[in-house]
C-alpha cells in the first residue's frame, strides 16, 4: 500500500521505529486509516526529531515527504537541516504533522 491510499483519508501514526545499530541507519514508520495502511522507510538517516504529545493524540494531520537537492538551494523551511547537507545525494525529508510530530532527514525514502 502507498502513501498515496492514504490520501483524503482519517489516518494515524502506528509506529515509530528508528535503528540506528543498522549500518545504514534505518527508521520505519507504520500509518493507519480505517480501510488502508502505509509503511514508510527511511534509509541512511541523517536527523530524527519526535516530539509525541501522548498516547491519545496519535491522529495526523499531514504527511509531507520532501526531495531537497544534492546541489542548489535548499528551500527556507529547511534551513535548520543545513548542517546535515553532504553533496553526496539528493536527501528526503519527511515531516508527520498532528498533536505529535516526527522529522526524518534520510538518504533513500519508500513507502510500501
Amino acid at each position: 500500500m502507498t502513501l498515496e491510499a492514504l490520501r483524503d483519508h482519517f489516518h494515524w501514526l502506528e509506529s515509530v521505529v528508528i535503528r540506528t545499530d543498522l549500518q545504514p541507519s534505518e527508521a520505519v514508520i507504520q500509518l493507519r486509516s480505517k480501510s488502508a495502511g502505509a509503511t514508510l522507510r527511511l534509509v541512511g538517516v541523517l536527523h530524527a526529531r519526535a516530539d509525541f504529545s501522548g498516547p491519545d493524540c496519535d491522529f495526523v494531520d499531514e504527511v509531507v515527504v520532501r526531495e531537497l537537492p544534492q546541489h542548489g538551494p535548499w528551500p527556507a523551511e529547511a534551513r535548520h537541516l543545513l548542517q546535515h547537507h553532504n553533496n553526496r545525494c539528493v536527501l528526503q525529508w519527511l515531516t508527520i504533522i498532528g498533536p505529535s510530530e516526527v522529522e526524518i532527514l534520510a538518504e533513500e525514502f519508500s513507502d510500501n
